[in-house]
Formats: structure tokens, sequence, C-alpha cells
């Protein structure tokens, strides 16, 4: 209704947003927080049966018992309790008894776990700053009579999976004390598994097992560990007996060591996976030294000890980059250099397989761990550093270390969950490998369905498949689950009997696997065929979202749930058949639903920002319009808050990629948010995000032809002022409302944060924060330029904003940080400089200290304000201000 009042800044504060919600074991309680635009908090406790429920002011990391007894949060405080408390802010730990509603309150608590049976829980103290690596105190508490049993010094904790038993890593912070202690929490007794003065560390017990393994350095704690030893015990229940992998054990090459990869149990308890590292020359000569002074004696050792080095001269501060470089110089420096080779220690014969035969390759064990994959790129290098990665892949069997090579030149490529077989996609049809036999089969070429993802719109000279990849298998391999555009299909791994589970393509709803499998054996790796997975449904073209299950033997999808809202987060209690989601819509704030299995008569559980009814909202609307290529394509149209129907109003166009999808996001108003489409709703602004489609080689004249045809389709609705049309949009969104305006002149105004602006420059650009080059993706990443400027020139001149900055007829607001690390700042300042020469009306804001997006309350508030002068002045006629008009010196700004 028009006579409802609009949201205003003053009104902020008060917006909520919903957090994740958890069910109890048996769901009968649900706990969720809700946090709002002020930066107040609370953790919410709901019995579901009941409608009252408990708030927590301040509460997070809410997470219930595994019996379904106990519930325990941690209570915080506000922000300025915290700057007012210093060191004396902290938060607690609450412990509430959900049969009685009696709390307790435990101070000083960095983690807190329960044990599996959920009858005792472990707290564990801050440890000290100084000395380095000290453990902190630990308590642990029998929940049913709150007895505490307390310890000193610990470090890292592990609960048995099938006892009570706590394994504890004791750090004194010396090179004296310190070991691995186990408590049994139901005998209430502790014995020490090891001591020694090293460091210990990865601590794993085997699933469904009273197995553990942990490291220890094979130095003092107080060093850097250089090599270490792995420790394990089988049926610690039962006292089982420590054994020791050191690096003499057979099978271990003199000039590999154990390193720091943590361990892994294999299913049977049989083996243990671990790293191997290097033995670099300075070690083996520091043993050839000690062996030496052994043998010689004091004196002797005295007499021939060498004379004083002479000290070293100061090294010199050079990089060296070179063109054959895979990883330019500043990835490698991020790379590190600590890895391994993968190994396999066999308990029961007490020697190690060396699985891994390179440290540049990847290895992976399968399942059984009888056979391992290892991959490399290294015969594609070209690939490697320029977009296009290939690899060949070998298996390994892991007993007799015998290698072959079972795939080259491949891209895509998974391994099935039994084990026993690979599956490839070629780009056009996926492929299948016996591991066994070494029999290959084509999987889908004689399949009437299209499994390539035909609509990616970024070059490749591979066609990725739809969803990348298969979707599972069934147990022992039985069949492979794979997607095409709608639809599920299952094929046995020799191409038999495909067969389509579902059928999407007739409702054009696309059915996808949730990984939700309430039913399914979870000891066996694949999907059990008799259970019923849940499978999520999307409708592009009206974007619907719901939910559906497989019926008993999976002979047909039933739709449970379909509405024109985003409903996701499925979830479900863990020992009960409650069932848990989330629904949300433009003009709906989110709320959590629990229903039954078949997600029946759902009741609605949560409710945040009720008063929206009392205030103006603004409308999402799906339209359809054909681009200027001829293509059929849609966007939102969000409409401004109290709109008049038949009134042409301001809009604010927002471009990306495809960005349909976001239809139903409820976004809260905050000043935080500097690209927030509720606040220019509640400005008066109609908000339009066009889906844009690329071409390769013309990423700006396909957003030219989507974005004009769209805001022709909204003038023709009568919604867009065509006088009064603002562009803006972040990153590669800021490239296209930086290209837009230097090639059309339907915009008053535009903004663009942190955008490519030259063609020509930014393919040479290095992407600072993961150390990698632009060239590794410019051709076949989302600059889709598929060849290199000096291939294609008058391609990137076309696409490139400043090459036609001259022609700029729009005011352009730029925002950069100044220490970018994915977009350089210096496209800022090269276009900031092109369109000062050619004395166009530019402003560019630059954050100190930001990076790629602004993290800084105060420069996010800026930024969102500036956002509204420059958008209410242009499209508005409202009065600009003077940084708008004529700048503000650097004198006057930092008064």
């Amino acid at each position: 209704p028009q006579d409802l009042p609009l949201v205003t800044p003053d009104d902020y504060g008060r917006w909520e947003s919903l957090g994740f919600g958890t069910l109890s074991p048996d769901g009968t309680w649900l706990a969720y927080t809700v946090s709002r635009v002020d930066e107040t908090s609370e953790l919410r406790l709901r019995k579901l049966d009941e409608d009252s429920t408990r708030v927590f002011e301040w509460g997070s990391a809410g997470r219930f018992s595994p019996d379904g007894r106990w519930f325990m949060w941690t209570a915080g405080m506000s922000p300025t309790e915290r700057e007012r408390g210093g060191e004396s802010a902290r938060t607690r730990t609450m412990l509430m008894d959900l049969g009685s509603g009696d709390t307790q309150e435990f101070e000083g608590v960095s983690s807190a776990s329960f044990d599996p049976s959920g009858r005792f829980l472990a707290l564990r103290g801050r440890p000290p700053s100084e000395p380095r690596g000290k453990g902190a105190d630990l308590r642990l508490i029998t929940l049913a009579d709150g007895a505490v049993a307390t310890f000193a010094n610990v470090g890292t904790t592990a609960w048995c999976p099938v006892a009570p038993l706590l394994a504890m890593i004791i750090a004194t912070g010396s090179d004296l004390g310190n070991g691995v202690q186990i408590y049994d929490a139901e005998a209430g007794t502790l014995r020490s598994a090891d001591a020694s003065g090293s460091r210990y560390q990865s601590l794993r017990w085997r699933d469904d097992s009273a197995d553990l393994v942990v490291m220890r350095s094979r130095g003092a704690a107080s060093e850097d560990p250089a090599a270490y030893d792995l420790l394990a015990w089988r049926g610690v229940d039962r006292g089982g007996a420590m054994m020791v992998l050191d690096g003499s054990a057979a099978g271990i090459p003199d000039t590999l060591d154990i390193g720091a990869r943590g361990p892994s149990w294999s299913d049977d308890g049989a083996m243990i996976s671990f790293g191997l590292r290097r033995v670099e020359e300075e070690e083996e000569e520091e043993e050839e030294a000690e062996e030496g002074d052994e043998e010689g004696g004091e004196g002797e050792g005295d007499a021939a000890a060498p004379a004083a080095r002479e000290e070293e001269p100061d090294l010199p501060g050079v990089q060296i980059w070179h063109t054959k470089d895979i990883d330019i110089f500043p990835g490698q420096r991020r790379g590190g250099g600590n890895r391994t080779l993968l190994a396999i220690w066999r308990l029961d014969e007490g020697r190690v397989s060396v699985v891994g035969s390179d440290f540049e390759r990847s290895s992976q064990l399968l399942h059984g761990w009888e056979t391992a994959l290892e991959e490399t790129d290294e015969p594609y290098p070209w690939g490697a550093k320029f977009g296009r990665p290939y690899r060949d892949v070998w298996a390994v069997d892991t007993r007799t270390g015998e290698r072959r090579q079972i795939l080259t030149r491949v891209r895509y490529e998974w391994a099935s969950t039994g084990g026993g077989w690979m599956v490839r996609w070629d780009g056009s049809a996926y492929h299948s490998l016996n591991l066994r036999t070494g029999e290959e089969h084509d999987l889908t070429s004689a399949v009437s369905a299209e499994f390539a993802d035909i609509d990616y719109d970024t070059p490749t000279d591979v066609t990725p498949p739809v969803g990348f990849g298969p979707a599972g298998w069934l147990e022992d391999d039985a069949a492979v689950l794979l997607y095409d555009k709608y639809d599920i299909w299952r094929i046995e791994p020799d191409g038999s009997n495909p067969t389509r589970l579902t059928r999407g393509a007739e409702t054009g709803i696309t059915h996808r696997m949730t990984g939700l499998i309430p039913d399914d054996d979870e000891d066996e790796p694949g999907i059990d065929p008799r259970s019923r997975p849940y499978l999520s449904l999307y409708n592009e073209k009206t974007e619907e979202r719901g939910y559906a299950r497989f019926t008993r033997g999976w002979g047909s999808a039933e739709t449970l749930i379909l509405e024109h809202a985003a409903v996701g987060s499925l979830t479900r209690a863990d020992s009960a058949d409650v069932m848990l989601y989330r629904v949300t819509a433009f003009d709906d704030p989110p709320d959590l639903f629990v229903a039954g299995p078949d997600l029946s008569d759902p009741v609605q559980v949560t409710e945040i920002n009720p008063f929206i009814s009392e205030v103006a909202w603004g409308r999402a609307e799906l339209v359809d319009f054909v681009s200027e290529a001829g293509r059929d394509l849609q966007f939102v149209l969000l409409y401004p808050a109290n709109h008049e129907a038949g009134t042409a109003v301001p809009t604010i166009v927002y471009t990306y990629e495809i960005l349909s999808p976001s239809m139903h996001s409820f976004r809260v108003p905050r000043e935080t948010d500097y690209y927030n489409y509720t606040v220019w709703n509640q400005n008066g602004y109609a908000v339009l995000l066009p889906d844009i489609v690329y071409r390769a080689r013309d990423p700006g004249v396909s957003a030219i032809e989507s974005v004009r045809a769209a805001v022709a389709k909204a003038v023709e609705m009568g919604v867009t002022d065509p006088d009064a049309v603002g562009l803006i949009g972040h990153s590669w969104g800021g490239y296209q409302a930086t290209y837009l305006p230097t090639r059309t002149d339907i915009f008053a105004a535009s903004v663009a944060g942190a955008p490519l602006t030259n063609f020509v420059s930014f393919m040479g650009q290095i992407h600072w924060g993961p150390g990698i080059a632009e060239t590794s993706h410019w051709e076949t990443g989302q600059g889709r330029m598929e060849v290199p400027f000096w291939e294609d020139p008058e391609a990137h001149w076309r696409n490139s904003p400043i090459h036609e900055v001259h022609n700029m007829e729009t005011p352009l607001l730029m925002a950069f940080g100044d220490d970018d690390g994915t977009v350089d700042f210096d496209q800022g300042t090269e276009f900031y400089n092109f369109a000062r020469r050619a004395e166009k009306q530019m402003v560019l804001l630059v954050y100190e200290g930001e990076d790629h997006g602004l993290a800084q309350e105060a420069n996010q508030k800026d930024y969102h304000r500036r956002i509204l002068e420059w958008f209410g002045h242009y499209l508005k006629g409202e009065p600009a201000p003077k940084w708008i008009t004529d700048g503000i010196p650097r004198d006057e700004l930092e008064e």
C-alpha cells in the first residue's frame, strides 16, 4: 500500500538476518542465530512442540549433545563491551540441561566438545601467549553428576568414536614433559601413551574404532621440526601397544624422511597414509658429522674441529622471473615448499610402500588402498600456464609399486567411489576405464541426451560436462549417475542400461542430487540403490525451486515442494525423520520450516523482521526479453517501494553475468552493503538485473547487446524513465559499468567498482592475492578473449573501455582500493588519466589500504553514501555536492 512509510537509514538497525538452523538429534529442538544491522545478535532455542522461544543475547555457536539431552553455546558481548573490557572481555561457554532447563556457565573456554555418547564434555581453556607452544588447562565434565576432572598443558584433543576416551596432546612449552595421554572418562583413569621432549601433532582416530595415530617431531619441541615419527596404537580401549615408524623403516629410501603431512587410517585399520619429504643435503652432512664425532671420541673431535667459518656475505635481494616458469614467482612464494610424497605404513608388515614418485605430482588413494592414482601436468606446460590444463594419470599398485599410465592428456577425470573404475570426459562424451582389466567403454555417445554444457559461454577447447562431472556412484560401482541439462541418468560402467531417472526435460525443471540420503548405508562407498535420495528442483524460466525424492527403487522422482521462492538448505535430524528447510523471497524474509520426510504440512518455526508488513517494500518480477543479438534472455525488475503503476521512474541497472537466479534474494537495508538493492528501492529507484550471455572475443559487445535491450524493454513496460537510467557494477560488472558508457549514451550516470579498464595492459597484469598471471585465464576465463592481444588486436580494442574514453558522455564514478590484489589499482589510474586528458566528467575514489572489496566500515559507508549522491544528482536532479562538481582538495579532505 502506498500509505506505508519508507525505510530510512534511522530504521536500518533493527533489520534482521537469519543464520543456519540446527536440529537436535531427535528433532525436538531447533537452534538458530539472528543478527541485526545494528550489530546486535542473539541465539534462539525453541522446542518445536511449544510456541515459546528462549533467547540468548549475543549467543552463537549453538550445538546439541549427541544424545540430545544438552545444549551448549557461546555467550558473547556487545562490540562496545568488548572494546571497554579489554583483556577481561571474554566470551563464556554456556550449557543447558534441556530436560530441566538448568544452565551452567564456564569462563575461559577456547574450545569445547562432547564425546560421541553425549555423556561427557571437554572444555579446553585459553593457552598462555608465553611460552610459545604451551597448552592450556582442560576440564572434563561428567554431565550426569557434574563431576570435573582437570588436566594441565593440554594442546589438541580428540574423542574416540566408539568409547569415552579422550586423547590429549600434552604441550608444556618446553623440551620436557610433552606427550600423549588417554583419559578414560567412564573409568576415571588416565594413562600416558607416550612422553618425551618432542612436539606432537595430528591426532587421528580411525572411524568406528579405538585405533589412534599421532605425529612426534624427531627433535626437541623448541626446534622447528624437520622430520617426524609416527606413533600408532590399535585398540586403545584394550590397552594396545604402541607401534613406531621412523625414518629408518623398511621401504623408506635414505633420501626421504617422514614429513609434516597429516596421517590417515585405512578403513580396515591395517594401513596409515602419510607424507615423505626430501632429506636436504645440509641434513645429510649434519648426520655424517654426528656419526664422525661418535666414532672419533671427544679429544679427536675437538682436534679435528674446523676453523671458524668466515662471515658469509650479504645476499642480494633479487627475484628471478623466467618466461619458462609454470607458476610465476609470486605464486611460487605462496605455494610453499612443504610438498611430500604419498606413502603407506603397513602396520602388520612393519614396512612402508612409497606411492608418490614426484614431489610435483599429486596422488590419491582409491577405496581399499590397493590402487592409487598419480597425475601430472608436466608434459603440458603451455596449457598449465595459459588456461588450458591437461594431465596424464597413472595407476599405482600400492603393494608392488608397479605404475602404468592409464589416461593421457585429459582435463576431466574422476575415480569411482568403489575404486574399480575411472571416468573421463572428452568434451562431448563420458568414457569409462576398468582399472582391473583395462577395458574402455563409451558411456554416452549413443544415449539420446546432451551431457555437454552447451550453455557454457567461456572460451575453451574442451566443453565441460553439465554439472562439471558425475553426480555419484551406486554401491559396488554398479552404476554412475550423470547429469544432462534437466535430468539424472544411471548408466552402468560398461555403458549398458542407460536409464533416465527423472522427467525434468518435459517440464523444464532441473533435477540434481542433494547429497541428503537418510537411509543410505554410510559404511559402504557409493549410494545404496535401496535408499531414497532427496533431489533439488529448479525451473530457470520461472525461478521456482523446491525438492523431490526418488521413490523406492528409483522408478520416479516425486515432487515434494515447488514454490516461487528460494527453497533450500534441506537437512534432517540425525536420528529422527524430521526435516528442516529454508524459504525466502525478495519481499519475504527467510524463515525455517519443519516437516516430515515427505515435506507435507510444513510448519514455519521462525519469524524474523515481523514488522516488514508495516513498511513499504518493493516487488520482484521476472521479465523475458530478446537481446540485440536475437537471444532469448531474462531480467529481474525490482520495483521501488510505493511504486505507482504506470509511472516511469529512475532505474539503476546492476550488471555482472547471469543474475536472474538472484530474484528471490532478500536483502536487509544496510549502509555497509554499498550495492544494496533494497536501499535503492527505498530511495525511489527501480533496479534492473539483466542476464548477460557472452561471446568469445566480445565480452563488452555482448554486454551492450543484452543490457541495451533489457533497458529498452523496461522502458517499453512503462517502468523505466529513459532519461534517468544509471549503471553500476563491481569487478567484472565494474568493467561493464566502465565499458558501456564509452559505447552508448543511454545512461545518465555510471558507477564502476574495481573495474578492468584497459584490455591491452590488463592482459599483462598479475593477481597479487593468489600470485597468478592474468594470462593464466585471460583467454579462457571470465575475460573470454580466447586469444592473446597480438592475434586479434582489433577485438581487444573493440572491447576495451579505455580505447574509446574520448567518446564517453556519461558521468562516471569509479572506486578502487589502492591495495587491490585482484584488479590492479593501475587500471583505475590509467582510465582516470585518460578521462582527465579527454576532459570527461569522472571522479575516482581511492580507498587507502583496501583490497578488491572494501573491508573497513567507514569506507563501506562512505562509498554507499557517495553512490546515492551520484545517482541522486544525475538521475533525480538533486543538488550535487562539491566532490561531484569540483572535487575536494587534499587539505580539505584531510580536515
